[in-house]
């Protein structure tokens, strides 16, 4: 069996781990050797069984030859099986070349894929390095002397205290009721007042932000994606840009990507209640720009109800001091 197989395969000397292939050659000249034997064979069965020959001629030879008919068409049937069998095998290369095509395809569709995150994920994490420098280089008087400037997000708190200052006799006020839209008007423009005097706009920083959420929405490699990067943007932002981006948000009506993400995405909703912004005020946003935010507070980091806290609290304080 293994001369056979010798005589039949041969190995690819320059890759020893591939299955061994057919010896066209060998396979041919085993073929033609066993076609001539199986002729001689039958020729020689055929003189045997007519023996003694009593005589040569044409007639006879003739009548020999028409004897090998039964061994043509043995031949015939074996070349026909043949071909069925070589068209069998062919559609059977056809199958596995489509699967192997199909599986090309999929690679090919996984490394764009992969291709496509890396390439979107590099945009991200530079335009997120460049907004936080844009933060940086936000910028406003001191106050202390005229040359001297504060900057980053310590900028923004400046700005917001003068903010809260200028607003604390709105802060307490509620949002009109529906049944007053004149009373309501009057709330949201003397808020748009107090944010255009007080909160003045960082246009490239703000830009930045724009810039940050459309490759978002545009460019994810996957819709069901977006989210995570939202989230991990919005975990960047302190309380004081949180407050910033709001108030921006309810003046400018050209930050309308900044909307559409408070509007649209958990983690921005869920980033943008805080309790320094006035439920007023929140209010007024959602009447302008019909957009719920800040509805969805909780006090799932704390330990107790904010009651039972402040009576554990006074509880304490008695202890301590008795």
């Amino acid at each position: 069996m293994n001369i056979l197989t010798n005589l039949l395969y041969k190995s690819d000397p320059q890759a020893p781990d591939t299955p061994p292939s057919l010896n066209i050659r060998n396979v041919l000249l085993a073929c033609f050797a066993s076609i001539v034997l199986v002729v001689l064979s039958y020729g020689g069965f055929l003189i045997i069984m007519t023996l003694p020959v009593t005589r040569y001629s044409i007639e006879s030879a003739g009548t020999f030859g028409d004897s090998f008919g039964a061994l043509n068409s043995l031949f015939t049937g074996l070349g026909f099986a043949g071909l069925l069998v070589t068209i069998f095998l062919q559609r059977e290369d056809l199958k596995l070349t489509r699967l192997e095509l199909s599986e090309t395809r999929n690679e090919i569709k996984s490394q764009s894929e992969t291709f496509r995150q890396q390439q979107f994920e590099e945009s991200f994490y530079r335009l997120l390095s460049l907004y936080k420098a844009n933060l940086e280089q936000v910028s406003v008087k001191s106050g202390r002397t005229p040359e001297e400037r504060i900057h980053g997000v310590t900028a923004l708190r400046q700005k917001q205290k003068k903010f809260d200052e200028a607003c604390v006799t709105q802060r307490d006020l509620q949002f009109p009721s529906a049944e007053k839209p004149q009373e309501q008007d009057d709330y949201t423009y003397h808020l748009y007042v107090l944010c255009n005097n007080n909160l003045p706009q960082q246009a490239r920083y703000m830009e930045t932000l724009g810039s940050l959420l459309m490759l978002i929405e545009k460019d994810c490699y996957n819709a069901n994606r977006r989210e995570y990067y939202l989230n991990i943007l919005s975990s960047q932002f302190t309380t004081h840009e949180v407050k910033y981006l709001f108030y921006q948000a309810f003046l400018n009506p050209n930050y309308v990507s900044l909307r559409n993400t408070l509007k649209n995405s958990p983690s921005f909703q869920e980033r943008f209640s805080v309790d320094s912004i006035p439920p007023g005020h929140y209010a007024c946003f959602e009447y302008l720009w019909q957009i719920p935010v800040g509805k969805s507070r909780s006090n799932n980091d704390r330990l107790f109800t904010t009651g039972r806290f402040k009576d554990a609290k006074a509880r304490a304080r008695i202890k301590t001091t008795g």
